[in-house]
């Protein structure tokens, strides 16, 4: 997270906060980037693992460099799940990439050069009664995640580099359903490079002041993801709508760590049944001068283990199921697979990832991947040659996880996602 002076903080937030009500909550609908696509699920899943190494290496560029100067283009290929909603008046509907890793919002404006292909009309700020440009004398062009450019040119980079989103900042009403809530500050990207699959930007939900659920005002939000092959929309709730919705009777709570804008997590060792894996309890450890300990991130698909860690689960479940090993790192991204002659595949236990505080329990069809027609059963997650942990929604499926933002605080509990 950037850091101002404490006055400089104050004033921040208090032009970031919307001047309209509010509402008490607010429940949406999160739609796969897959979804209603022709992808087979071995595709999906293929799909997602090239997703997953891109989305690592944005957010292992994000930790190493704060002060939001990155040169990683950002793409489609690194986001999992987009919204709806509606903005300007009168109301364009527009469709965006939910982040929990950033935390600017922005969408692309006309007139942008060049823009990406998305499957709404470009929200024209002329045509919106309610658009606002902020002035180059904001301090929020100050704001250390942008790559200011200096009158009269005034304009923002956001966080990647390499151009990929430009623009200048700026109020609007956004309209979520029957809901308005004015003076929403947004970005109004005037250059866009990549394949943003069909969407016209991006909704950060990180820890910063720009973020979504920051100027709104809500302390929280939560997210229940239906499962990977469902054709069910998942569902995400924010504000007074957030209430923990789960199958079992204790909710497990981790708390937040540090102050960057990604949501850090305190990871102490890993369990396949009862038995807790012999990883050494610094290798989770978060040290500051280093990419290391564990980020939990919706935009993820597949967990990034550290290689010691990777290697470790890799052994162990190799000796539980006791099958021939195949590579088919080149067909479906995944680096651990067997031949299975004979269906089903060996059953294999739940996995367990011990927070502080909260155990998080992993059935197996969240970690592995079967596939009959191939004959091949597959661990769904990768191996990263960083310290940095970072779970995926692969593992998240039917687990409803609440953001207490203001309480610094994870909880979640295994949930019916499908039934929300």
């Amino acid at each position: 997270m950037a850091y101002l002076p404490l006055l400089a903080l104050l004033a921040l937030s208090s032009l970031l906060r919307s001047t309209s009500p509010a509402p008490a909550g607010l429940q949406l609908s999160l739609t796969h980037v897959d979804a209603g696509s022709p992808f087979t699920f071995t595709e999906r899943v293929r799909r997602a693992a090239q997703r997953s190494r891109h989305r690592r290496e944005v957010l292992e560029a994000r930790l190493a460099n704060s002060s939001g100067d990155i040169e990683v283009p950002i793409t489609s290929s690194k986001f999992e799940y987009k919204l709806e909603f509606a903005i300007g008046s009168p109301e364009l509907k527009v469709t965006a990439i939910l982040d929990t890793g950033s935390e600017l919002v922005w969408t692309q404006c006309r007139p942008c050069d060049p823009c990406v292909q998305q499957s709404t009309p470009v929200y024209d700020p002329s045509n919106s009664s309610s658009f606002s440009r902020l002035p180059c004398t904001s301090p929020l062009y100050d704001y250390q995640v942008f790559k200011r450019f200096d009158p009269p040119t005034c304009h923002y980079a956001y966080g990647y580099g390499s151009g990929a989103t430009q623009g200048v900042l700026a109020m609007e009403t956004f309209t979520f359903g029957t809901k308005s809530v004015s003076n929403i500050t947004f970005g109004c990207s005037k250059q866009s490079k990549g394949n943003f699959a069909g969407t016209s930007g991006i909704v950060g939900f990180g820890r910063g002041n720009l973020s979504l659920i920051s100027q709104l005002g809500f302390g929280k939000f939560s997210y229940c993801l239906t499962s990977f092959n469902s054709s069910s929309s998942s569902h995400l709730r924010l504000g007074s709508l957030e209430t923990l919705n789960g199958t079992a009777s204790r909710v497990q709570s981790t708390p937040f760590l540090g102050d960057t804008n990604l949501y850090r997590v305190s990871l102490r060792g890993i369990s396949l049944g009862e038995a807790l894996l012999p990883i050494p309890n610094a290798t989770f450890e978060h040290r500051r001068d280093e990419l290391s300990g564990t980020v939990i991130d919706s935009g993820t698909g597949q967990t990034q283990l550290p290689k010691p860690v990777y290697e470790i689960v890799k052994q162990r479940i190799t000796s539980l199921v006791g099958l021939p090993v195949v590579d088919l790192s080149s067909t479906i991204g995944l680096d651990l697979c067997f031949s299975v002659s004979s269906w089903p595949p060996p059953p294999v236990p739940d996995m367990t990832f011990h927070f502080d505080n909260a155990d998080m329990t992993i059935p197996p069809a969240n970690y592995m991947y079967a596939d009959q027609n191939a004959g091949s059963f597959c661990l769904v997650m990768q191996m990263s040659e960083s310290n940095l942990t970072i779970v995926g929604n692969y593992q998240q499926q039917n687990m409803h996880v609440v953001y207490d933002v203001a309480g610094r605080m994870l909880s979640f509990i295994p949930a019916r996602c499908d039934d929300f």
